[in-house]
């Protein structure tokens, strides 16, 4: 593969408006040197290529010219080794310096450079030792993508006390001045229902998923009996949000409703009601099964009237569990929707839900003779292949 390396310094020297002179005095090498980099003669050192880099605002694949899906084979590589450190419990916190480095110099313009922000890196996020590289990382994608809600939600999260305000100040903007609160108060003053509408569905489905999710908000799950209540506070409000369904097919609640309904039976199983947790439970798995049937996209309800309008859909897809770059890809079912240029999704793994069936929670069940075809129901479900197939 031939390098257009000295091509490239010569177009992004003048793309950033530097003589031969003043990129020479910032890698303190002669202007002779630079011109003989520009005219092929020689090329710079390897020990320069990544200050060169960095003086011109470019990545180094981008000054070696590496070919654009060679590229996103290396960020790939890199994003999974990023997630595969940051899984382990004990992680090496150099190592995930040296990587974050490596994608804030490299892979900033990669198709996935959103999967530091999407994957639940935070433990490792949160280390004191790892934290300055991450701030680093979301100053310079934030610059790429003003606004990245992910980005931001994040670095909200895991930032320190002393650093957070001027994140905040940087990247948000005070009380309700943001540019989306702005629009809706204007489109509700005015009474513009067309494009009032959508951010009026998205403002309640937030509220609704903020409901559905007080134990965690609460830390009720410290205590048992305050966890109960919390999950049949929960099954209520999804009952009610689903007041308008026509029957127990998928509906966009599908996995709040599987999640739940395991709960429920287990909450049953716990109280000595084995034959009601067993028609709980099965009717849980009818449910995944229905779900799981789904091939080709297709809409899905939303059991709602106060909600239609928003278009959620479904879709067969692989995926591995957790995010995990090692594990085995999983038929899974993709359940999304695009909510004011944001997409919003979940992952629907039959094995997640097999495990759900093996906690001690559900030990009251085990010599139950319909709980064993329960889960062997579910196991019939998980279909898994290699990563790379």
């Amino acid at each position: 593969m031939k390098l257009t390396i000295g091509e490239n310094i010569r177009r992004f020297r003048k793309k950033n408006d530097l003589t031969q002179e003043a990129l020479a005095e910032c890698l303190g090498v002669t202007y002779q040197s630079i011109s003989r980099w520009e005219n092929g003669t020689t090329y710079p050192d390897l020990e320069l290529i990544p200050a060169i880099a960095e003086v011109l605002s470019v990545s180094v694949d981008e000054l070696l010219g590496m070919p654009q899906i060679e590229k996103e084979k290396r960020a790939e590589k890199t994003f999974d080794e990023l997630r595969r450190e940051c899984m382990k419990r004990d992680y090496d916190a150099d190592k995930i310096v040296h990587l974050l480095r490596d994608i804030r110099r490299n892979y900033l313009g990669s198709d996935s450079a959103w999967r530091p922000w999407s994957e639940g890196n935070d433990r490792a996020f949160r280390d004191p030792k790892i934290l300055p590289e991450v701030r680093l990382l979301a100053e310079a994608y934030l610059e790429r993508n003003p606004m990245h809600p992910h980005t931001i939600q994040t670095m909200a999260d895991i930032e320190d006390e002393e650093h957070l305000p001027d994140f905040l100040k940087k990247h948000t903007t005070s009380f309700d001045c943001s540019e989306r609160a702005l629009l809706f108060r204007r489109y509700l003053r005015r009474g513009d229902a067309e494009k009032f509408e959508p951010e009026r569905r998205y403002q309640l489905y937030k509220a609704f998923e903020g409901l559905l999710y007080p134990s965690n908000l609460l830390k009720w799950g410290e205590s048992s009996e305050n966890k109960a209540a919390a999950d049949q506070f929960m099954e209520t409000i999804l009952s009610c949000i689903r007041c308008d369904a026509e029957d127990d097919r998928p509906d966009m609640w599908v996995q709040d409703r599987i999640e739940l309904g395991l709960k429920s039976a287990a909450r049953l199983a716990a109280g000595g009601k084995l034959d009601e947790a067993i028609a709980k439970a099965e009717s849980v798995v009818n449910l995944l099964e229905e779900t799981m049937k789904i091939t080709t996209k297709v809409q899905l309800p939303t059991s709602c009237r106060f909600l239609d309008g928003m278009e959620w859909s479904a879709k067969e897809s692989w995926h591995t569990v957790h995010n995990d770059p090692d594990a085995l890809k999983e038929r899974m079912i993709f359940i999304t929707t695009t909510m004011n240029g944001m997409m919003t999704g979940t992952c629907l793994h039959p094995s997640e839900h097999l495990a759900a069936l093996t906690r001690k929670d559900f030990d009251p069940l085990r010599n139950h003779p319909e709980f064993e075809k329960l889960c062997e129901r579910v196991k019939a479900l998980i279909v898994t292949k290699p990563k790379n197939t």
